[in-house]
């Protein structure tokens, strides 16, 4: 049961790994173009998420900033 609950655990840290660099393409991607990834509006999600009003932009870019935070730490 252990062993299993560690397979899971594995899993779910591999999968959010994953989602974290999907997430950072999408920005990016995003901010470059100026355009939403495939339709999907990657910044303006976080945006509405957020409440914030502000300019998406720059939700974008602390948005990444912060997702390479995570990523970063994660792998180091």
């Amino acid at each position: 049961m252990k062993d299993l609950l560690e397979k899971v655990q594995s899993l779910a840290s591999e999968l959010t790994s994953f989602a974290v660099v999907i997430l950072c393409l999408g920005i990016t991607v995003q901010l470059i173009v100026g355009e939403p990834l495939f339709g999907w509006n990657v910044v303006g999600n976080i945006a509405k998420a957020i409440g914030s009003m502000g300019q998406s932009s720059f939700i974008g870019v602390a948005a990444l900033l912060v997702l390479y935070s995570i990523y970063k730490n994660k792998n180091s």
